[in-house]
């Protein structure tokens, strides 16, 4: 992992990713309720969303987080991603160039996506809220 610059993000190849190992960091459900969920009608499903932050072991300490929601309709509770992540990272191209800013957090979302991130996320927010 390469050293961070003056401005604070660290730039990473894209061939780097997959030797990245994340711990959990934290969870936690939304404060915000939708304009409709703050006068709910009987027998409307419920809408959760929430957050979560991940970190590499390793210094310089990367850090990872993005918002989720409870996927609706599912046999077993499961919490998907849901827009482009937060981070630290700028995302180098083969020759070591930056790439532009959200092409960058598009590569690393795809790399989320492989993560098994669902469970540890949603065991979290349902220990912490118990």
């Amino acid at each position: 992992m390469n050293t961070p610059l003056n401005d604070g993000l660290l730039r990473l190849g894209r061939q780097d990713l997959a030797g990245i190992q994340l711990m959990h960091l934290i969870s936690g459900l939304d404060d915000d309720l939708e304009p409709e969920a703050s006068q709910p009608m009987c027998g409307a499903s419920a809408s959760f969303s929430g957050y979560t932050e991940w970190v590499s072991a390793q210094e310089p300490r990367l850090t990872l987080g993005w918002d989720w929601h409870l996927e609706e309709g599912s046999t077993t509770p499961r919490v998907v991603r849901l827009g482009l992540p937060r981070t630290n990272v700028q995302v180098l191209d083969g020759t070591d160039k930056p790439l532009p800013w959200n092409e960058s957090l598009h590569v690393l979302a795809t790399f989320i996506d492989t993560m098994d991130w669902n469970t540890p996320a949603f065991q979290a927010v349902c220990q912490r809220y118990a």
